[in-house]
């Protein structure tokens, strides 16, 4: 594997706005163009015939990246239909509550997996958010 889904880099980083795919803190917030990279939302090593796949590569800051590396629900809970949310097809407010502290909760099954996986709810993303409210 060549790493050329490398030279959709800039393309990727536009659709996501500059933004993590899942923390949602813009470059500004999160150190930089340089803290972030892609990510292959259905892990390469679960899905090799998705390495290169346009769809596939989302934008991501190295923290959330690194936690999440080749997490992907078990087959027992994807039959039940609970999945890492997907915001780039879901809507942020059906999935997740952001409380006045800046923590998010919630709203369904997904959500809670999703934040307990990338752990969503880290001290300084809490407070960064707390952060962003008071503007």
């Amino acid at each position: 594997m060549d790493g050329s889904y490398q030279l959709y880099r800039p393309y990727i980083r536009e659709d996501f706005r500059a933004t993590c795919a899942y923390c949602l803190l813009a470059e500004l917030f999160a150190a930089g163009f340089e803290n972030f990279e892609l990510d292959h939302f259905r892990p390469q090593s679960l899905f090799p015939g998705s390495y290169a796949d346009y769809y596939n590569l989302y934008y991501s800051c190295h923290p959330c990246n690194r936690i999440k590396r080749d997490k992907w629900p078990p087959p027992a809970l994807e039959s039940e239909g609970v999945g890492f949310v997907d915001l780039c097809t879901d809507d942020f407010d059906t999935h997740f509550e952001e409380t006045l502290d800046g923590r998010w909760l919630g709203r369904t099954v997904s959500a809670k997996y999703t934040i307990d996986a990338l752990r969503l709810n880290r001290p300084h993303l809490v407070k960064l958010r707390q952060l962003l409210k008071s503007f």
